[in-house]
Order: structure tokens, then sequence, then C-alpha cells
């Protein structure tokens, strides 16, 4: 449908063609016994100020509103008061309404290729959701397995009530040692793959508020919700977990202490929420406040805080506009400054692009999986397509070697696990290796969200009866724009592409970039994979790339990169729990059609479902929609 029909409503309230009235001035029922004392007739207005439903000033050649919206401006034929069938009385309503439709302008806007990312459309109904491929027909759940499509938001319900039944955590010790270790750790292990904050001006925020005291104020919550992540963050482990590290203890065992502390912090921040106001920093509380409700395994919590991030800082572009246009007050806002005098308009512009990226990814990756609102964000034309990274000054005078490999805090082991100083790597190398990241990330899910419109607008039932040589075109062409991406990669990140990779190298930097691309070509892949099992109109031109096709989603399902960072606690370690059980569905799929035995993989296969439960029911105890996908997965293995 083309953008200018959408300008234009020609439906009554109840959903009905519009009558024959909109366009003349009388009822099209009437008869010619129409009386001599009929009061006069108001002068008729033009077909398009009637479809519009506006006052026309009836000026010819052209009324005011044709020449002000370039529109050849008509006016109907005089009524000849005859009757006329229902038939054609609509059929000539749908001719002038046709014809008008053609004698609009074109709209001159035109939404730029940044709206694409945020979408609402592309994962309103989340088909590319976990639950999704558990109904595969070939599968065979039965009505209580095929429930883990909404596991999520029947469990977060149990897991809230469990939460708010726990004690209440008492004001953590507020002291500049402890602030600084744990907002250091938090840049270091947290904001690396997030770079949304001036680490500079954080730090600066710790150590005024270690000197006076919390507040109740936006800094106060901004520092305490950074250090309840840098007291939950754990350093990354450059090796590949198996059943046996995978199956010796539990998230919730492992790291209990931590959790504990982290919640004191969180909690504190969260009695400061009802008192943030409309500002960057308000939002920044609100979207860390997200990532820590995913880092403690509570999507649904997370989904709440973005969603508020994303609609406030809506509210905030749309008062900055309004200023701009009124000129009435500054437009500089001053809290995410260190020093009102040093402000200036380049660093607030630089934080206002990473928030409105971090935003729109935040809540798109959730809702990709459950299916939830978006916030207006989503619709709003935003004219960065990328943001701007921050300049070598933003981490000058952050030397923070001397808070690692000590305890910041008397009888606690939080940051016990951080590596020697002289191993720590330089903070304005690891945060130029942060922004490679993000930014590939953000071109990413450009690509992502064009496999979603290509494939997942609707259930995977549709696959069956999708064109095979159009779908095999468009996944050839996916395949290549991703490795177009992939040769955009600075080394510094893209070193797990590499075939000759010494695998106890990994970091975590380089191992983000990898996951995210081949998480796309599962969904790629995937759709073939449901074609093989149970498709029955057989193509024989083009059978052999679709076997080819879902052939490459079990090569990548076995790829041994998957198995790194499986007990890592982290942001996205949720989706990872969600991707081990598409990871496993498709393996399980690809047994039963018989594609393992002609690739002579059943044994790595199996070996690789092995894993991919002990995953599961290693993070299980924090989740019970991972629970769900676990005992669903077993009863299909079986």
């Amino acid at each position: 449908m083309s953008r200018r029909r959408s300008n234009t409503s020609w439906s009554s309230p109840r959903g009905d063609a519009a009558s024959p009235s909109v366009l003349a001035g009388t009822d099209a029922g009437r008869g010619d016994n129409i009386g001599s004392a009929r009061r006069p007739r108001a002068p008729t207005a033009c077909l398009v100020c009637r479809a519009r439903k506006v006052k026309c000033s009836n000026g010819k050649p052209s009324c005011a509103g044709c020449a002000r919206l370039g529109c050849e401006c008509v006016y109907p034929e005089p009524p000849k008061y005859a009757l006329q069938s229902s038939s054609q009385s609509n059929s000539e309503v749908l001719d002038a309404l046709t014809e008008i439709l053609r004698r609009l302008p074109p709209a001159t806007e035109s939404r730029p290729e940044v709206q694409v990312v945020g979408s609402a459309s592309t994962s309103s109904h989340a088909f590319t959701a976990m639950g999704h491929v558990f109904e595969w027909p070939i599968f065979a759940m039965n009505k209580s397995s095929r429930g883990v499509a909404f596991g999520v938001l029947g469990t977060s319900q149990m897991q809230e009530m469990s939460c708010g039944a726990s004690p209440a955590f008492g004001m953590p010790r507020l002291d500049g040692e402890e602030i600084s270790a744990l907002l250091t750790r938090f840049l270091r292990m947290v904001h690396i793959m997030n770079p949304i904050l001036d680490c500079t001006t954080l730090m600066n925020y710790g150590r005024t508020i270690a000197e006076l005291g919390p507040q109740w104020d936006s800094q106060t919550c901004l520092v305490l919700v950074a250090a309840a992540l840098g007291a939950i963050a754990d350093s990354f482990s450059s090796f590949a977990d198996t059943v046996e590290t995978l199956s010796s203890s539990s998230s919730r065992q492992d790291g209990a202490q931590s959790r504990q502390r982290a919640e004191s912090y969180y909690q504190s921040a969260r009695r400061r929420f009802g008192l943030l106001g409309i500002s960057l920093t308000a939002c920044h509380c609100h979207l860390l406040s997200g990532i820590y409700l995913l880092y403690t395994l509570r999507p649904i919590e997370a989904w709440n805080a973005f969603f508020q991030a994303s609609s406030l800082y809506t509210v905030y572009l749309k008062g900055q506009a309004a200023v701009r246009i009124t000129n009435e007050l500054d437009s500089v806002d001053m809290d995410m400054l260190p020093d009102e005098h040093d402000c200036h308009d380049e660093l607030r512009e630089c934080l206002e692009q990473r928030l409105y990226w971090s935003c729109i990814k935040s809540e798109s990756e959730i809702c990709a999986e459950v299916e939830l609102p978006k916030s207006a964000l989503h619709t709003m034309d935003y004219p960065y397509q990328f943001p701007s990274p921050p300049t070598p000054k933003s981490v000058d005078g952050l030397d923070d070697s001397q808070y690692h490999g000590t305890s910041a805090f008397s009888g606690a082991t939080i940051l016990s696990s951080c590596p020697p100083p002289t191993e720590i790597q330089d903070f304005k190398e690891l945060h130029e290796s942060s922004w490679f990241n993000y930014l590939s990330e953000i071109s990413l899910s450009r690509l992502s969200n064009s496999v979603d419109q290509a494939f997942y607008m609707t259930s995977p039932a549709s696959w069956a009866s999708m064109n095979l040589l159009d779908m095999i075109i468009m996944a050839c062409g996916f395949e290549e724009q991703i490795e177009r991406w992939q040769e955009t990669l600075p080394q510094p990140i893209a070193s797990c592409f590499d075939k000759s990779l010494d695998l106890s190298t990994v970091s975590e930097l380089q191992l983000a970039p990898w996951l995210r691309s081949a998480n796309i070509k599962l969904r790629i892949y995937r759709p073939f994979l449901y074609c093989l099992a149970h498709r029955r109109d057989k193509c024989w031109p083009v059978d052999d790339a679709v076997r080819q096709l879902a052939q490459k989603a079990v090569l990548l399902c076995l790829d041994p990169l998957f198995n790194f960072g499986l007990r890592h606690r982290d942001a996205g370690m949720w989706f990872r729990c969600r991707e081990t059980a598409c990871r496993a569905l498709i393996l399980i799929c690809a047994g039963k059609v018989g594609l393992l035995q002609k690739m002579d993989l059943e044994r790595h296969a199996q070996e690789t479902l092995k894993v991919c439960l002990a995953h599961l029911r290693y993070w299980e105890t924090e989740a019970d929609d991972v629970r769900l996908a676990r005992q669903a997965l077993e009863k299909a293995i079986s």
C-alpha cells in the first residue's frame, strides 16, 4: 500500500465504506420530491476537502486547501436527485475516492533507513521466538509442552512474588574505595558491552557521593545502579564449558554473595526511581536497571525498565525539539555533565545518540522473544544512523589498576575474580574495542531486521507455502551481506571469524559479534530445515539447495564457539539460554529427518545436545521458563 493512502481515512468509525454523503450534499437515497420551500443550498465543497472532512474555501479555480496541498481541485457535479440503485451509488463513490487518491501528491517525507531497525512490525508477534520452534509439527509436543512459549510470562509472576518475599536489603555502606572499585568493575565488565555513559562523569559522580553521602537525586541513583552491576559482574573466562563444568554447580550457588551485595545496591537505587525527572540521567537509570534485571534473569521486569527508559527518552527528545523551536528555555541538560561551567553540546549529543540506539536495541531484543508492546521511540524518525564515538579525552585520568585484585570491603570477595595488575588491559584500548563492538552490533541489527521481515512476519507454518526459489535467493543474499559486514570488522574484534583462531585466547568482545552473526545465520537457515521436515510438495530443481542450507544450520549448531561463556553472567545470558534451546531443537529435527545420519554427525550431535541440556539446567534455578524449556527438550529427545 502506498504511503499517501495512509494520510486519509476512508472508513467510518464502524469500519464501513464511506457513504455517498461524504461526496454529495444530500443523502443518496432521497428522491425527486423536494419541496420548493427548501432552504438555499450551502456552497458545494470540492472532492478533496469533502474526503478530508475539512471546510472548503470554495475558491475557483482552486480552493485554499488544494492549493496548499498541491492537489488538483475538482468540484462535484450538481446532484440530479435521481433515485439510484445501491450498487451504482457505491460504484460511483469508489470511483470518486480512487480519483482523489490519484490526484493527491506523493508524500514528501520518507523514513530514513534508521527507522527499519526499530520498526515495531518486525517482531510484533515474536515469530522468531524459541517457543515457535517447539510448535513445529515434527516434535509432536503435547499441550503442556507447548506452554513453554508463554512460560516466561507466567513464571515471571512467581519470580516477582518470591523476590518480594525475601527480606529487605539494607542500605549498603558507601565509602570512596568501595564505590570507586565497583564503578571500575562496571566500566570494565558491563559498560564495554553497552557504552552509553561518559566514563569520567560517572567516576566524578561516585567521588561526590562518597564525600557527601547518598542524596535523593538522579546522580546518586545512577551510581547505585552502576555499583549494583559492578558487584554482580564477573570476568570472562576463555575456555569452553563442558557437561562436567556445567553440572558441577548451579548459577544460584555460584556468586551468591556477590548477588546479595548487588541486590542491596539495586534496591537502594529503586527507592529513587519515583523521584527521577525528565533528563538523560533519568533515562540512563532506567536503562541500566533493565540491564541489571537481565543479569538476574528477570526479562519481563527488564522489558518494563527498557520501556520506561524509551518512553521517558521520547518525552525528552520531544521536549528538546520544542525548546529549540520556541527558544524560550536553555536546551542543555546539565545533569550528565561533571561541571556546569564545562558543559558543551558535543557531549550531550553523543549521549543522546548512544541512549537512542541502546533503547531501541534493548527493547527489540526482548520483544523478539516475548510478544510485548514497544514504546513510541520506535516510531520516531531519528537522523543519526550511528552514534558518534567518544573522544580519547573521555577516559583520560582513569587509572583503575589500583582497584584490581583487591577486595573493596571486608569479608567480601566480589573483586577477587579480577586478573592481576600485570594482565590488565589498558582502559583506553579496552574502551576503543568496546566501541568497535557497539557499532558493529548496530550495523548488524539492520540485517537482522531484514531477515525477520523476510521470514518471520508470520508463523513458521507459512514457510511450507512460500516459493522455495525466492527463499533460496533471499538466503544467499543475506549470507553475502553477513560476509560483507564481517569484512568491515576491525581486527581487535574479528578474531573469532578466523578459522585458525587459538580458542584459549577468545575474549568477550571477540565472541559477541560472532554469536550475533551466528544466530542471525541460524534464523536464515531455520526455514529450510522446516521445509525439509514438513513440506510435501517436493521441487526437485531446488531440493539440493534446500538440503544444503539445512545442513549449514546443523554444522553451525555444532560449532565449538557456542560453548564459550555458558556460565558467564551477563545481560545476554537469558537470550543465550533460549538460543541454546533453539540449537538443540534444530539438531533434534535434523535427526528425525535423517539429516544427521547422512552427514555422519549423529555422535557429535548427541554430545552437543548433552551440553545444551546441561547449560539450561545450570541456569534454570533462577528462571523457571528455562526449566520448562529444558523439560520440553528432554521430552522431544525421548
